[in-house]
């Protein structure tokens, strides 16, 4: 048997681990609990929709809710919650330059 630390990866165990890397995991009710926020978000996106007359206050709002959806969806549902602080920013921060960008080309055209 070989000592290497492939042979310590059993029943899908992550490869990190192995080389006694601690890999976080997220527990199925803090997914859970991120669904069910990111449900309401939509839910209050879709009301918004049909209740809110076509205007730079509402397209703000879409915008913000939109920010904490795709926040709620890197952070949780692609694991950047767990990674370097160093790498977040690093795609964080170009996302918020692009979102203000595409927030005042909406607003311009409406104008």
């Amino acid at each position: 048997m070989s000592d290497s630390p492939h042979d310590m990866v059993h029943d899908g165990a992550y490869e990190a681990e192995a080389y006694g890397l601690h890999v976080p995991h997220s527990s199925k009710k803090e997914i859970l609990t991120v669904f069910v926020v990111l449900a309401v978000l939509t839910g209050i996106e879709f009301v918004l929709a049909f209740a809110m007359h076509p205007s730079v206050a509402r397209t703000i709002i879409f915008l913000v809710l939109t920010i904490f959806k795709a926040a709620g969806i890197v952070l949780y549902f692609m694991h950047m919650k767990h990674e370097l602080k160093r790498l977040m920013y690093s795609v964080l921060l170009p996302l918020i330059f692009i979102v203000y960008l595409v927030a005042l080309l909406i607003i311009e055209t409406q104008g």
